[in-house]
């Protein structure tokens, strides 16, 4: 399964969590919108959204080396994202 930037970035903005698993055990990306301040959960820890792009860079360098293995756990926003690329 091809991880794209851009479809990464809409799910977790729409609401999705990607499961991540490592050799060594595993985690949950997932972005908080409307959390005061706004927020993305990545390897354990919180980083302001103004961070996304940065985690999903360094998400999709660890997926590019194969070192982990990522699904989505909650497939409610993909439709979401599809839609607001055909309006």
């Amino acid at each position: 399964m091809a991880f794209d930037r851009e479809e990464l970035k809409c799910r977790l903005l729409s609401g999705e969590s990607l499961e991540v698993v490592t050799g060594g055990g595993q985690y949950e990306v997932w972005v908080e919108r409307f959390a005061n301040p706004p927020v993305v959960y990545y390897e354990g820890r919180l980083f302001p959204l103004k961070e996304l792009d940065r985690v999903i860079g360094s998400l999709r360098e660890d997926i590019a080396r194969q070192e982990v293995r990522c699904r989505w756990i909650e497939p409610r926003g993909l439709n979401e994202c599809r839609s607001s690329t055909h309006r």
